[in-house]
Formats: structure tokens, sequence, C-alpha cells
């Protein structure tokens, strides 16, 4: 289906095959490809919205605001509703509002229970005696597991997005968490297998054990998730901790290897005199957030190396599972100073910490957010990395970076308007963007006549 101008099949209208299979560029109903393609990333983006929707709602969360743009997008979307090109836009800027909001109910909402996140120095690949490894996103869930575990003789590690949660306060206090174990998700299969614990993934990172996987009956599924011949964990922990318990202690993961996280945006705000010292004192030159999600591949390996080229008087900020191409690396302090070149903001939720921190910067130097010497370059995996870019997108921030390729769901039609609007670029050879980053051109203006 990649190859068609469209592809729609959801009204009786339809041609047989599907309106586009023949390679049509217009449905029955007159909907055209842009139109099509423009509906097709409004689902994306609420796929991502109800995500974070539902791990605020688990935190007991207000969210009616986002549900009415989540339920008044879906009516957006079907057969005979809209047709006009500017509508549909303005449709993707409300989705992208929603999820500035969204992912603040959330951070809040987390901030609320579990404290707000200070830095910490998590050992990595470091695991003994019996062990729960949990991956996915759910904080909710790993406290409760925490509280469950309690004094019973089992150590939790975190895997992938959950390595942030070591920098909650109301998780660090229980002693028995203890490190994480792996990098982004899509290890899991290799790292499943050399485990010989018990494994919980509670959120949307799931990959199906194949082959001779023998972990399966070792594995245990979360709330949404779900997979075929392993347990689904219910709110009863006593067959996991009896599992646990039953099994041999960890071997073979004995690294002294440490990972740095916690740098929640409320925190970095606290440094805010130093950094803008350092910044008028010419010891920072410039901010890069380099974030998103990762997805298997050599290409990926673009993260890294930018973000190790990046020169040392420059801030690195970073969320989501894409961290894992390189923050396995010291950055070490700016110059001069005792603030850290390197500051992991968090989960892919707490993406919109940069923009808070843009926006202070913004506010603190007199400069609006676009001409700040921020860049800000993502790697895209699935639905929530397109909420995030339509809420950058909806707050005016312009000039990003996406890679490593650019999505199949948008035609040259779109990326044109993307670039024209806010000057999206798509990754290229890391130097060379790099090299642009550090050099802006200045911007050219058409007058005319």
């Amino acid at each position: 289906m990649s190859n068609l101008a469209m592809f729609c099949h959801q009204c009786s209208m339809a041609q047989s095959g599907g309106c586009g299979s023949t390679g049509k560029t217009q449905g029955t109903c007159g909907k055209d490809e842009n139109l099509s393609r423009l509906q097709d990333i409004m689902i994306f983006g609420l796929k991502g919205l109800s995500a974070y929707r539902t791990h605020a709602d688990d935190l007991g969360a207000a969210t009616k605001s986002v549900d009415d743009v989540i339920a008044e997008t879906l009516y957006f979307t079907l057969t005979n509703v809209n047709f006009s090109f500017d509508q549909h836009i303005a449709q993707l800027m409300k989705i992208g509002g929603a999820g500035s909001e969204m992912m603040s109910i959330l951070g809040e909402a987390h901030h609320g229970r579990l404290g707000i996140p200070t830095p910490v120095c998590v050992p990595q690949n470091k695991a003994e005696g019996k062990g729960i490894l949990v991956t996915g996103h759910d904080l909710e869930l790993l406290e409760r597991l925490l509280i469950a575990t309690e004094g019973k003789g089992i150590n939790i590690y975190t895997h992938s997005e959950m390595l942030p949660a070591h920098g909650y306060p109301e998780l660090r206090k229980y002693a028995h968490l203890k490190g994480n174990v792996g990098k982004a998700w899509f290890d899991q299969k290799k790292l499943f297998q050399e485990w010989n614990g018990t494994i919980i993934v509670t959120t949307n990172c799931i990959v199906p054990p194949t082959g001779r996987a023998d972990y399966a009956d070792r594995l245990y599924s979360y709330g949404i998730v779900g997979i075929d011949n392993c347990r689904q964990l219910e709110d009863d922990f006593a067959p996991l901790i009896e599992q646990t318990l039953a099994l041999p202690d960890i071997e073979g993961f004995d690294s002294e290897e440490t990972l740095m996280t916690g740098h929640n945006y409320k925190t970095i705000l606290g440094l805010a005199p130093q950094i803008l010292d350092a910044v008028n004192a010419g010891k920072i030159k410039q901010f890069f957030v380099v974030a998103g999600c990762d997805k298997p591949g050599k290409p990926n390996d673009y993260f890294r190396d930018l973000a190790l080229s990046i020169p040392d008087d420059c801030i690195i900020l970073t969320s989501s599972c894409g961290k894992f191409r390189f923050n396995d690396h010291d950055f070490g302090n700016i110059p001069g100073t005792e603030i850290p070149r390197y500051l992991d903001l968090g989960q892919c939720n707490d993406s919109y910490g940069a923009v808070m921190i843009a926006l202070a910067l913004s506010d603190a130097m007199g400069v609006p957010v676009n001409e700040l010497p921020v860049n800000i370059v993502l790697s895209w995996m699935e639905q929530k990395a397109v909420l995030i870019l339509l809420a950058l997108f909806n707050l005016g921030i312009q000039n990003i970076y996406l890679g490593p390729n650019p999505p199949e769901f948008v035609n040259e039609d779109i990326f044109a308007f993307l670039q024209q609007q806010f000057n999206l670029q798509l990754t290229g050879d890391a130097k060379d963007d790099l090299e642009k980053m550090l050099n802006p051109q200045p911007k050219i203006e058409v007058v005319e006549a």
C-alpha cells in the first residue's frame, strides 16, 4: 500500500479493493490523497494522545478537555465531513495543542504522586539475587510493584523507557529498586533470553518472542499489553512474586557501567541563573535537543554520531529511548562551570520539558523562541513521536530536524507545506547537519514588488 497515492476503504462507497487501490488519487466521496494522508496523521496523533491520556487517567488526573479533542477529531475523519485542507491543518494543530496539554497533565500527575525527579547515577547492567525486570512507561504500576515486593527478597530493575523512574524520589526511596538493564525496547529478544528472572511489559514496547525464545513462561504483560502464551498480570502480584522467588538468582550481569537520568525541566530551571550567566559569558553557545523514539538499524547511529560531535560548549537535552544511542558516553560539564552537558529529561512524555526550558530562556533573554540558539533533532518510530511533533508545530517551533527517514504517510505536498510553514528538515549526514546548526544562515526574505 505504501506506493499508493492514497488508500481508503472506510465506507460502502469505496471502490472494489478500496479507493486508491487502482492508482486513483481521489476517493468516491471526493477526498483526495492529501486529505486522506492528513486524516491518517490525525489518527496516528490520537493514538499517541490516547497513550498519555491512559497513564494520566490511571493516576486520577482530569482529562476532559483532551477527551473532547479525541472525540471531535475522530468525528472529523468520518466520510463526508470535511474536505478543507486548511481546516485539516487546523485540526492537526488542535491535536498538537491537546498533546502539549496532555504531556503537562501527565507530568504534573507524576510529580504529584512520585515527586519531582532529581539527577541520579544509575547502575547499568549490574544485577543479582532474585529479580524482576520492568519495561515500558507505566510508573504507577512500578510503584505498586515496589510496594508489593518490599521485604520479599526481590530486586527490581528497569529497562528502556523505565530508566527515568530512578529519578523520582518516591520510587528511589525503595532500596530494592536497584538499577537499569539493557537499552532501547528492541533489544528484548536477546536481553530477555539472557535474563533468568521474571519480566513485566507494561506498555506499547513489546517484541513478541519467536523461534527458540524460552522466556515466555517468565514474561508477564500488564494492562493494555497482550501477547499469546504469556501471563497477564493482574492487581494480585502473588503469582509473580512466587515465580520470581522460585527462579535461580540472576547471573551474567556484572557490569560497572552507570547512566545518568532525572534532569526534569523543573530541576533544570533551578539552574537557570547559572545557565544564563554561562550563556552571557559565552561559556554555553548552543542547546541541542536530541531526542525521540529509537528503532533497530544502523541509520539511527546518526543520533550518536551527532551527539558525540556536538562541541563541549553546548548542552544536550534528551528524552525517550533514543537516548540509548549515546547515553553511555560521559559528556562531562560545560568547561569552566559545574553545569552538566548531558541532561536526560525523562520518558517520551517528558519531551514537553524541552519546550518549557526554551520558553524560560526566551523570557529571560528577551529573544523569541525560534531565534534562540536551540536546535531540535528528533528520531521518530511510532505514534507518540507523531504527537510530539504536532505539539511542537502547534507551539510554533520551527527548524526541526526529523529522521532518520521520512514518514511514509507524508507525501511531497504535505512535506512541502511543513517545510514552508515550519522549516522542517530531514536529517542527512550528521556532521553536515551539525555544521548547519552551528552556523545557521540568515533567512532571506523575498519582497514582492
